[in-house]
């Protein structure tokens, strides 16, 4: 819950603050998946099979 004492801005900038600590492990894990499907496609291209890929 808020503070009395905080004033909109305060919460305003909270929040905010909230949201780039989600963006930024949100861009965390895209990177982890997408270095997941590269491994992945590597290893079916090494097996011999042909792929395309779905990371542009």
């Amino acid at each position: 819950m808020s503070n009395p004492s905080e004033t909109v801005y305060d919460r305003v900038a909270r929040l905010e603050d909230e949201v780039a600590l989600l963006r930024t492990e949100i861009d965390r894990l895209k990177g982890a998946v997408r270095s997941k499907i590269a491994r992945h496609e590597i290893s079916l291209i090494k097996g011999g099979q042909d792929i395309t890929s779905i990371i542009d």
